[in-house]
């Protein structure tokens, strides 16, 4: 086989490899959710398609070096979304946990000085009661798909 054929097949290759990522970096653009992206497995595919591309350089192969290259600068910008998406993730859950935290003691504070005034008779949420009615109603429609299912002993049709 002639070489400028087998440096299209390295580069339709490429294209399609390199291709696959897109999906994956443009749902976390758009998303900004990055719970799921594993931090290892972008560092090393990083690491990875950096040496593919030092290798391509080595041995003078376009295909390898175009599809290394762009390769490299999607999973980089997944790397650097997943560190910059997860700070922003894991500080806006702090927050919201510390006014939690505030707004929790504030509730406790103002439980104790209205017990040790008077009973207001309002409480500043649902009962124990409300709660667990609540949580049983959520499971009912579970409960009443088992009913209808028996278990048969084996062997007995």
């Amino acid at each position: 086989m002639e070489r400028i054929y087998i440096e299209y097949i390295g580069l339709a290759a490429g294209t399609l490899t390199t291709a696959a990522y897109l999906p994956q970096v443009w749902k976390t653009w758009r998303t900004k959710a990055v719970e799921h992206i594993s931090l290892v497995m972008y560092t090393s595919m990083s690491l990875g398609v950096l040496l593919w591309l030092v290798y391509g350089v080595l041995i003078k192969a376009p295909a390898v070096i175009v599809a290394n290259g762009l390769c490299l600068a999607l999973v980089v910008g997944m790397l650097r979304m997943k560190i910059v998406y997860g700070r922003r993730a894991r500080a806006a859950a702090a927050e919201a946990k510390a006014a939690s935290g505030q707004a929790s003691s504030n509730q406790a504070s103002s439980d104790q000085s209205s017990s040790n005034h008077s009973f207001s008779g309002q409480s500043s949420g649902p009962s124990l009661a409300a709660r667990l009615g609540r949580s049983l109603r959520q499971l009912k429609p579970y409960a009443s798909r088992l009913q209808g299912q028996h278990r048969k002993p084996w062997g007995k049709d």
